[in-house]
C-alpha cells in the first residue's frame, strides 16, 4: 500500500526534535492510526514496540517490581496468558522462551533482557521492510557504540553488555579503545566518538539525538505508505528521549548510571 495512507499522513502535524508538547504522544498516535492499518502493516508497526514487550515479559518471568511499560504491544493480562501458550508471540520471543526457560530461575533479569534482546536483534535483520530494517540496524549499532564507550569509561565488560551477533557487535566486543577504527562505518558513529567526552552532558545527548533524527530523515520515504507512519512514531520516540535527556541534569544522569552499575543492572546506552 504505497499511497494508501495519503489522507492519514497529510493530516499529521509536523514534528521537530525540540518539541515539548507534540499533539500526539506515542500511545495516542498508535491508537489514532491502528484501525487504518492493513494486517501486514500492523505487524510492521508492532516491531517498534517489541523491546518494551521484552522488558514486560521478563518482569513477569522474574516477578520483579519494575514498572509495566504501557508502550508494549501486549497488556499485562494478555502477556500473562500468552506466556502459558506462547504461540501468539513473535517468533523471536517464542525461540527465546523455548531456548532459555531452564535458565529463568537462576538468571538475573538483566541477563534475560539481554538474551531476549539478542534474539530480537537477529530476527529484526530480516523484517520484510527495507526502511524499518535499516533503522533498527543503525539504532542498535549506535546503542552498542555508546554502551562500549560507557563500559571502557566505567570499567565494565563490553563482552557482556554489547548485544547482537552481527559484525559490528562482534567487533565492538573484541576491539580495545586504542585500536577502534570506524572509518568503514557511517559518519554518525565517528561523530559519536568526537562528542563523547564533551563535558556538557545535556548538549552531548542532544547532539546524539540529532544524529538519530538526521539519519531517520536520510532513509525516510516520500511516498504515503507505512514507512511514513513508522518514521513518525520513531520521531515521537526521539522527541520523548530528547526531552527527558535535556530535562535531567548531568549530575542526575551520572547518579543514575553509577546506581545502575552498583546494582548490576543494565548499562544505560544514552549516557
Amino acid at each position: 500500500m504505497r499511497q494508501g495512507y495519503y489522507y492519514l499522513i497529510t493530516s499529521l502535524p509536523e514534528l521537530n526534535l525540540t518539541d515539548k508538547n507534540p499533539v500526539y504522544d506515542l500511545l495516542r498516535f498508535r491508537e489514532f492510526i491502528w484501525d487504518e492499518l492493513t494486517p501486514h502493516d500492523k505487524e510492521l508497526f508492532s516491531v517498534l514496540f517489541y523491546l518494551y514487550d521484552i522488558e514486560n515479559l521478563v518482569k513477569l518471568i522474574k516477578e520483579t517490581n519494575t514498572r509495566w511499560h504501557p508502550f508494549g504491544n501486549f497488556s499485562q493480562e494478555d502477556l500473562t496468558n500468552i506466556l502459558k501458550m506462547p504461540d501468539g508471540l513473535p517468533e523471536f520471543l517464542q525461540n527465546f522462551i523455548a531456548d532459555t526457560r531452564k535458565l529463568w530461575e537462576r538468571a538475573s533479569a538483566k541477563k534475560l533482557i539481554n538474551l531476549a534482546t539478542t534474539y530480537f536483534i537477529g530476527w529484526s535483520q530480516h523484517v520484510p521492510n527495507a526502511f524499518l530494517k535499516k533503522w533498527l540496524y543503525f539504532d542498535q549499532n549506535l546503542k552498542n557504540l555508546l554502551i562500549w564507550l560507557n563500559c571502557h569509561k566505567f570499567g565494565l565488560n563490553p563482552e557482556e553488555e554489547v548485544l547482537g551477533n552481527h559484525y559490528e557487535a562482534q567487533y565492538l566486543r573484541s576491539v580495545k579503545p586504542d585500536a577502534i577504527d570506524l572509518h568503514a562505518w557511517d559518519f554518525q558513529f565517528r561523530e559519536v566518538l568526537r562528542h563523547y567526552d564533551n563535558p556538557d552532558i545535556a548538549l552531548r545527548e542532544s547532539i546524539i539525538n540529532e544524529m538519530r533524527w538526521h539519519y531517520l530523515g536520510e532513509i525516510s520515504s516520500t511516498t504515503f505508505g507505512i514507512e511514513r507512519l513508522l518514521a513518525y512514531a520513531i520521531k515521537l520516540q526521539l522527541i520523548n528521549r530528547n526531552f527527558t535527556d535535556t530535562e535531567l541534569s548531568g549530575q542526575q544522569r551520572l547518579g543514575a548510571l553509577l546506581d545502575s552499575v552498583t546494582k548490576n543492572y543494565r548499562v544505560p546506552e544514552n549516557f
